[in-house]
């Protein structure tokens, strides 16, 4: 079989590998599509990795050995976290916990390849009216904004900005607008504010243009919005949410940040805001994702491009780029 691997500096390898073999309660999927993430963009550029990448992976299943509920021809989506199973986080769901925790695509070779070497436990069924596309996009890209939606406890009517429109911000804005909300979508490309535009965004603002200060205090007359959602990760941006928010509104930090500067007595005492983040989908809610695609939730409309492995090298030329939305390696 084909897989990739991250050489660093922008370099990758297609590499010949032998096919998996099913051992215990490990399965072997046949791996019908694998997205890019902007996770991948750190060893992709840096220092590279000894693994295959690619952990937001659906396919079919082709090989059982010891197994309890899969067969052969079952599809699946991939939940990148390998746990224990038993501890108190992995039985509530929140595989992410698990003191064990081991992740698809970094600690385990991922889905960037033709077939995928994975534990039963981290399979979910995909029902036959979604796509094994969908499937792949549900586990993270969906996956890590709908957790931090649900946990704003949006109310119909209520307005939200999202910042940054790459594809977890278009997760967010797509699922904020099936809980009723209404939706500001902010980012520097008008490609992707283009595309925020299609799912239904009900205002999208571009920094170098236009004041977003302003334009979110006209648009929600002066009472400022219900929740800021900060998909980018960054100080000015968390800063500009914070500012746009109304008394007692919370930011939600789902882009990847390493630091975050409050002042806790203007954020947090007298304007009494919540701040909090997320990581990922609890396990015990991917049906209620699949029950929101099923209902019309627009997940698919996020895929700009899709490759073959063989096109692999493309398909990460222009994933750098960033004018694109999800790109997908194909099989």
């Amino acid at each position: 079989m084909q897989g990739i691997h991250f050489l660093g500096q922008n370099q990758i390898s297609i590499d010949h590998m032998p096919r998996p073999e099913p051992q215990g309660r490990d399965v072997v999927v046949r791996i019908r599509s694998a997205a890019i993430c902007g996770t991948d963009r750190e060893n992709l550029e840096g220092p590279g990795q000894a693994s295959v990448p690619g952990h937001e992976n659906a396919g079919q299943v082709v090989a059982v050995d010891k197994h309890s509920w899969l067969s052969v021809g079952d599809r699946v989506a991939i939940n990148c976290h390998v746990t224990c199973g038993s501890c108190m986080h992995c039985l509530k769901g929140d595989l992410y916990f698990c003191p064990d925790l081991e992740v698809i695509g970094f600690d385990w070779d991922g889905g960037f390849a033709d077939y995928l070497l994975v534990p039963e436990a981290c399979c979910h069924p995909l029902p036959d009216d979604l796509s094994f596309e969908a499937g792949s996009l549900l586990v993270d890209m969906l996956g890590t904004p709908f957790r931090g939606v649900k946990r704003a406890n949006l109310l119909p009517g209520d307005q939200v900005a999202v910042w940054g429109a790459g594809p977890v911000g278009l997760g967010a804005l797509m699922v904020a607008a099936s809980f009723g909300a209404r939706v500001a979508c902010i980012d520097l490309s008008d490609y992707r504010l283009n595309m925020a535009q299609d799912l239904c965004a009900d205002l999208v603002l571009n920094p170098t243009r236009d004041n977003i200060a302003e334009a979110l205090s006209d648009w929600t007359k002066g009472r400022g919005i219900d929740v800021a959602f900060d998909c980018v990760g960054n100080q000015a941006v968390a800063e500009q949410g914070l500012a746009a928010l109304k008394n007692r509104g919370a930011l939600a930090v789902i882009g990847v940040s390493h630091e975050l500067v409050l002042n806790p007595w203007q954020d947090l005492i007298c304007r009494e805001l919540t701040v909090f983040g997320t990581r990922n989908f609890n396990a015990m809610e991917f049906d209620e994702m699949v029950a929101l695609v099923q209902r019309g939730l627009p997940l698919e409309k996020v895929i700009t491009h899709r490759f073959p492995i063989a096109d692999a090298e493309a398909a990460f030329d222009l994933f750098r780029t960033g004018d694109c939305g999800k790109v997908l390696l194909t099989g």
